[in-house]
This record gives C-alpha cells, sequence and structure tokens, in this order.
C-alpha cells in the first residue's frame, strides 16, 4: 500500500537536501509569512513560482503531492463556500445561485491559495530535511532563550512531525480497509465516521505509548552533543531569495 507523502521524509541529492537547516527553516518561515501577507495576483503568481521551482529542484513526487491534498479539500470547499455567502459585495453575474458575492468568491480563493501554498512550502521543508536534522535545528534556534528547554521542546515539536505522517497513514489504511468491507455502503454517516475516527484514535495513543517506551528503553536524556552546521553559499543565496521575497510583498 503506498504511503503518504505529506510530511514524509524523503532521500534524494539534492541541493534543497543538503542545505544548511537552519537556513532552510528560516526560508520556510519566510514563505510562509509571504504566503500570508499576500494580497494582489502577482504575488500569489510569484510565490507560486517559486514553490513549483522548490517542488522541481526537490525531485518531490508532485502527482503524489497533489493526490495527498484531498485530506483538506473539505476544508477548501467549506471555508470557500462561508465567504462566497457570507461575504457582502456585488452579485456574481449570470449566477444561478443567489447570495454569492464576488468579493467573497475571491476571498475564498485566497485562503485556498494561501492554505495550498503553506502546505506545499512546509511539504517541502519536512519532505527534504531528516527528522534528526530538524530537531537539532528548532534546538539551535531555541537555545539562546532564556528559561525555555531548547532540547524539550524540540523533541516535543520533533515527536509532532512523526505522528502526523502516521496519522495520515494509519486513516489511509483504514479507509481501503473498510472499502474493502463495504462500509462506504452503509447510509448512516455519524457510524461510518465512528469507525473511522474510535480506531484512528486508539491506534494513535498506542504508537505514542510505543514511542515513549522506545525512548525509555534507549535511556533517551536531554543532554546530548551538540551537532554541527555547515552553510554554503547556495544556502546564504537561497534564504536572500525568501527574505526578498518578502520584502516584495511588504513593500510592493
Amino acid at each position: 500500500m503506498a504511503q503518504v507523502t505529506f510530511f514524509h521524509y524523503i532521500h534524494k541529492s539534492t541541493v534543497l537536501h543538503r542545505m544548511d537547516g537552519r537556513l532552510k527553516l528560516l526560508g520556510m518561515v519566510l514563505l510562509s509569512l509571504s504566503v500570508s501577507l499576500a494580497s494582489e495576483l502577482h504575488h500569489y503568481l510569484l510565490l507560486s513560482g517559486i514553490v513549483i521551482a522548490a517542488l522541481i529542484i526537490s525531485r518531490l513526487p508532485v502527482l503524489a503531492l497533489m493526490k495527498d491534498m484531498r485530506f483538506f479539500a473539505w476544508i477548501i470547499f467549506i471555508v470557500l463556500v462561508a465567504d462566497a455567502f457570507n461575504i457582502p459585495g456585488d452579485p456574481i453575474p449570470g449566477c444561478p445561485i443567489a447570495g454569492i458575492s464576488i468579493q467573497g468568491a475571491v476571498e475564498g480563493l485566497r485562503f485556498a491559495a494561501r492554505l495550498i501554498l503553506i502546505l506545499l512550502v512546509c511539504t517541502i521543508m519536512t519532505g527534504t530535511t531528516s527528522l534528526l536534522t530538524f530537531r537539532n535545528v528548532i534546538e539551535w534556534y531555541l537555545r539562546p532563550i532564556p528559561l525555555i528547554p531548547a532540547a524539550r521542546v524540540a523533541t516535543m515539536i520533533n515527536l509532532t512531525f512523526v505522528l502526523i505522517p502516521l496519522i495520515f497513514d494509519s486513516y489511509t489504511e483504514m479507509t481501503h480497509a473498510q472499502k474493502s468491507r463495504c462500509v462506504q455502503l452503509r447510509k448512516n454517516q455519524i457510524k461510518r465516521i465512528g469507525f473511522i475516527v474510535f480506531p484512528l484514535l486508539s491506534r494513535t495513543l498506542q504508537r505514542t505509548d510505543e514511542m515513549v517506551f522506545a525512548m525509555e528503553a534507549r535511556c533517551y536524556a536531554e543532554v546530548r552533543t551538540r551537532p554541527v552546521f555547515q552553510t554554503a553559499p547556495a544556502d546564504w543565496l537561497m534564504g536572500a531569495i525568501c527574505l526578498t521575497v518578502l520584502l516584495f510583498v511588504v513593500l510592493l
């Protein structure tokens, strides 16, 4: 059974995979801020071009990523419909459905574009960065902040990114298993949802306990050898590109 590609690390030999994790995380934050602040069409075109270029450079499976976007399709659809009906404005000419405004539809499309771009940016980050490197980078950023246990917080965030792919994989596995048992033919939607939610929650808690026991068995401790990071000129160039994009969106 094929795994969900979202939030999975995929080992490749590319520039983004070899990039310094500190600048890569900083670039992800800058691009996410740029997407959140984008308001004009040329902003979205520029950000879409950068994300597409990053996907091509990282050699991630684009078709599989687009297929996995179905997990967020309902969120996008609900917000799109809610904005189209609730935001007042001019009606769409020739639209057979009354109550839909042009301003609401545009705002809904903006939300959909923002969500898709942010998801792709995070997917590029997690797909080109191993979990160990991701943890070390977060700890490096948190270490200078006083009164914050950097190692503990970094481990908690790292475990979160470990569980997210496992939840998606479990959901896909359960969905395929229930389809083979013709569960989708049941008319009661609440029972169909219950057949997914409760086993998924039980398996997630079970895997969480297994990870805790595995860490205890390996004598996990917060005092560890600090990693050594190496930065190449290409890393600084990519960081400068992300900063330039943010300034372009804010100033123009």
